[in-house]
This record gives C-alpha cells, structure tokens and sequence, in this order.
C-alpha cells in the first residue's frame, strides 16, 4: 500500500512536503525517501496522528504494514 497516495485521495495531504509533515519529518523527508516509504518510527508517528484525527481505517492500514509488511500482489 502506498500511504502516500492513499492519504492524497482522501484530501489529508496536497504534497509530499504535507505528507512529511504528517510523518513528524523535514519536509523533505518523503523526497530523500523515494519509493521506498516511511521508516518504521515515521510510520508509527503516522498511526498515531491518524488515530487522533480519528482516521481508524487509514491508522489501522498503517499499523498492518508496519507489523506485517506490505500486502502481496
């Protein structure tokens, strides 16, 4: 799952200088990162913030990749 994206279609983040924000990071954190997605910590940064914006389902896709790893395809 690409959070990125996910969170983009849902209107919670315009950029990926807004998604580093969300993660806790630079803003160019998302940038330096590249394809390879928040680190685990960003990630858990990530859950919780969904979570207190009360965004279970998005927190809980988080907390599946961070536990489990992305889903096959």
């Amino acid at each position: 799952m690409d959070i990125y994206h996910e969170l983009k279609k849902r209107n919670l983040v315009t950029s990926r200088r807004g998604f580093s924000r969300m993660l806790g990071a630079a803003s160019n954190y998302a940038s330096i990162r590249g394809d390879r997605g928040p680190s685990e910590r960003a990630s858990i940064r990530l859950f919780q913030r969904l979570w207190h914006d009360r965004h279970y389902l998005l927190a809980v896709m988080v907390a599946r990749e961070v536990l489990w790893g992305a889903p096959r395809r």
